[in-house]
């Protein structure tokens, strides 16, 4: 009997720690198994398609023992009410900080101005402004964040969205920015700068390291 590159015995296989020559079959089964090492590889935690107008949801499942750093895709997001804007804020200990722990720095551009806007002690990252809700506007892009779970080091993020805003223009928002506490961060949690959440689907990935 053959398993996982052996005859006629298999040692015992975990991430971080295969031997073997491995078939198609055997990179498959281990893969599912979550005992085949990659690293680097992209894998799918979670989505959330927003149903209802909740004021705000969370991923709160980012497995920071897996992944140091995630990825979020943001598709055909609405807000209730027209011209609001697209914030995250980081939990602590399970509850969203509030506080002005937040740094960010943010280039807009659309189709006839560009703009730069910077803070250094707010209460929330602005990912995207004035989102608009009328028929064939959306908000679509992606972003990075990067030591969720190290409380040795600054959580950080890079962002990227392209969108039709309020008065029906192309709108590009690029985003740094970082939580300057020395805290693990343990959920990720999004809400407007008024009203509701009313469409999109959000996507949460980890980057495997280990």
């Amino acid at each position: 009997m053959s398993e996982y590159g052996y005859i006629p015995e298999a040692p015992e296989q975990s991430f971080g720690n295969n031997k073997g020559i491995f078939t198609p079959k055997d990179i498959y089964d281990l893969t599912r198994a979550d005992k085949y090492t990659n690293y680097g590889q992209l894998e799918l935690i979670e989505t959330v398609s927003i149903t209802g107008t909740p004021s705000s949801f969370s991923f709160d499942n980012l497995q920071t023992d897996k992944y140091d750093t995630h990825f979020i895709t943001v598709n055909n997001y609405k807000p209730q009410t027209d011209n609001r804007h697209l914030l995250i804020q980081f939990k602590v200990g399970g509850t969203v900080d509030s506080a002005t722990n937040y740094r960010y720095a943010m280039l807009r551009m659309t189709g006839a101005t560009q703009a730069y806007l910077r803070s250094d002690n707010d209460s929330k990252i602005w990912l995207a402004y004035n989102c608009g809700n009328a028929t064939g506007e959306s908000l679509n892009g992606y972003f990075y964040i990067y030591n969720a779970g190290n409380s040795t080091s600054f959580t950080q993020l890079t962002s990227q969205f392209m969108m039709i805003d309020k008065d029906t223009n192309q709108s590009m928002n690029f985003t740094t920015a970082l939580h300057d506490q020395l805290q693990s961060v343990n959920g990720f949690e999004f809400s407007t700068s008024g009203g509701n959440l009313e469409h999109g689907t959000f996507s949460l990935y980890g980057i495997r390291y280990s």
